[in-house]
Order: structure tokens, then C-alpha cells, then sequence
């Protein structure tokens, strides 16, 4: 059975994706930022270190303790709102922390088989036309946190080239489901909807209801991940993405079919509205080819599930971002 290191274990992704792989039959060990966070997966009878992926010697020592078959790294900044509040935090669990575990690996455990995890946000207005976004196009990201992850491939580039590492790297577009952080929009809008009880509420001055995106279901994205980690080729990146993009106003009307309650639209901030991307729609035929994986759930089974859970529990949960 092979063993499996995933950094951010302890966050959304990285918790379904645990979940996932011990239901494969891999030995999963979850790195987690601090030790409250080990001793709730110890507790679970899973085995748990601190790997703080922003200190290059505590992810040499994990790496190198685990010596894993399988390293999959969702640690560090997953929203653009956390990145530009704390910039520097952000660099170092990002672009440094891909870094730190290649390195680590290539000392440590050359042959290990690397995934990580990139975003949709590094293609940014090359999206505005409404292409179909393919692993070679372009970069050109709007927020800090897409240019955190468009370096952050850089780095895996360049480390790729010297050490041929086995590592490929998933781009992940939207996604969402059952239990996802109020950090994320579209949860946090399934959350209030649960907590108003009915009538109306208004949908953030930053959501633009025009803006088109894929819209995954984690489910989906976690067997992605899965896919790539094992059938994927070294130095490729993939895109995981459903190429069938909806509306935000569109997700808003489901979530209001589904709540009862009405999302009014306000106007997109002037100062905002340059940071916004029309479009953001992936091809991931190479996944397919490559990998065999295809999404099985829709949008709407998404949403609907994410709605479910919210309503089952709704109850606000502080932002933070999980590392």
C-alpha cells in the first residue's frame, strides 16, 4: 500500500482528499500547520505531523522522515482575499513552499511522486474572450494570488528542468460542495442565505453576477487530483476544469431556488471591477487523454449539495486561511 503525504491535510481539498485515498488503500499521513490540528487527526487514528510549509527545514525533516511514495502539496493561500490581506504569508506558503518540498524531495525521496496544486486564477483576463483556457495559454493573472501561483509554477519549472523531478502540477478551476469554509463566495452565500430564514439578502459588492466561471464539484476535483498523482507525466500540468462555465447570477438563482430566499445584485465597485475576469472556462482534454478522468457531477450537484450542508448547519465560521 503506498504511502501518501498531503500538506494541508487539515483544509477543505486536503480533508476530502484524505478521506479519499484511505478509502484507495494508501497510507495517508496528514501534514498539518500546528500541533492542535496533529492531535485531531491522531485522535482519528490517522498519523499526523506538523509540517509548517513555510519553514524549508521542518518540510526537509517531514520529507524526510515520511520518505513517502506520494507527496500531493494543497497547503497555503486558497483564496485571493487571504493573499492580498497578508501578502508576505502568502509568498512564503506559496511560491516558497513549492520549493521547499521539491527540494525535499529531491534530497530526501528522489523517485516520490510530487502533485501539486496551482490555480485557474494564473490564466486571469486571458479568459475575457471566452476561450476555452488550455494548459498553454498564457499567463496573465489579475490578483496577487494568481501571480503568487503563476511564480510558483515558475519555481516548479526550473527545479524540474535541473533535478527531473516526477512531479506535474493540477490546475484547479472553481469548485465547491458539502462543507466548503465561508471563506470561499459562493459558500459564504449559501451560509447567510441559511442564517437569514427567508426574504432577501444582498450578494457582496465584489460579486459580479455577469462573471462566468466552471464550477466543479469537489468531489470531482479530489478524484482529479487522485488521477494525476498516479497516471499523470512528470512535468505536465493539468487542468481540471468541466469547459461548461455558468453565471455567478446563474449559482445565486440556484442557491435562491433551492433557500427560498432572494440574492439581490448590487452594482460591481468601480475600484473593483478591473480586477474581475469575464471568463474563466478550462479544457481539460489532456486529464482525459492522460488520465481518464472526466467530472461525473454537475454544477448544480454542487450547489445543491453545498446548500444542504450549509442548511444542516448553519452557523458562521471565522475566515482563516488553512496552511
Amino acid at each position: 500500500m503506498p504511502t501518501v503525504l498531503i500538506t494541508g491535510a487539515g483544509g477543505y481539498a486536503g480533508g476530502r482528499l484524505l478521506e479519499h485515498l484511505r478509502k484507495q488503500g494508501a497510507e495517508v499521513v496528514a501534514g498539518v500547520r500546528n500541533r492542535p490540528r496533529k492531535l485531531a487527526f491522531e485522535r482519528q487514528g490517522i498519523r499526523s505531523l506538523v509540517c509548517d510549509v513555510a519553514d524549508a527545514i521542518n518540510v526537509a525533516r517531514v520529507v524526510a522522515v515520511v520518505r513517502p511514495d506520494a507527496v500531493v502539496h494543497l497547503a497555503g493561500v486558497s483564496v485571493a482575499a487571504d493573499a492580498a490581506r497578508e501578502p508576505l504569508e502568502a509568498y512564503q506558503c506559496t511560491v516558497s513552499s513549492w520549493a521547499y518540498i521539491l527540494d525535499g524531495v529531491r534530497r530526501a525521496a528522489p523517485r516520490t511522486r510530487v502533485l501539486l496544486v496551482s490555480a485557474a486564477d494564473v490564466y486571469g483576463r486571458s479568459g475575457d474572450d471566452g476561450r476555452m483556457l488550455r494548459e498553454d495559454t498564457p499567463s496573465d493573472p489579475v490578483t496577487l494570488f494568481g501571480s503568487l501561483k503563476a511564480l510558483a509554477e515558475e519555481v516548479w519549472e526550473t527545479l524540474f528542468r535541473e533535478y527531473h523531478l516526477n512531479a506535474s502540477v493540477a490546475r484547479p478551476f472553481a469548485y465547491t460542495g458539502p462543507g466548503q469554509p465561508r471563506k470561499f463566495p459562493l459558500a459564504d452565500l449559501a451560509g447567510r442565505m441559511a442564517e437569514s430564514g427567508g426574504g432577501s439578502i444582498t450578494a457582496p459588492a465584489d460579486w459580479d453576477p455577469r462573471q462566468r466561471c466552471d464550477l466543479l464539484h469537489i468531489d470531482d476535483v479530489v478524484a482529479a487530483y487522485d488521477k494525476i498523482l498516479w497516471n499523470g507525466r512528470p512535468g505536465e500540468v493539468y487542468n481540471v476544469a468541466t469547459g461548461s462555465p455558468q453565471t455567478l447570477g446563474d449559482l445565486a438563482d440556484e442557491l435562491s431556488t433551492l433557500s427560498g430566499v432572494r440574492c439581490e445584485h448590487a452594482d460591481v465597485e468601480p475600484s473593483k471591477a478591473g480586477r474581475r475576469v469575464a471568463c474563466l472556462s478550462g479544457d481539460a482534454s489532456k486529464l482525459r487523454t492522460d488520465c481518464g478522468w472526466s467530472p461525473t457531477r454537475t454544477a448544480s450537484d454542487a450547489v445543491r449539495d453545498l446548500w444542504e450542508a450549509a442548511a444542516a448547519s448553519p452557523r458562521r465560521e471565522p475566515a482563516a486561511a488553512s496552511r
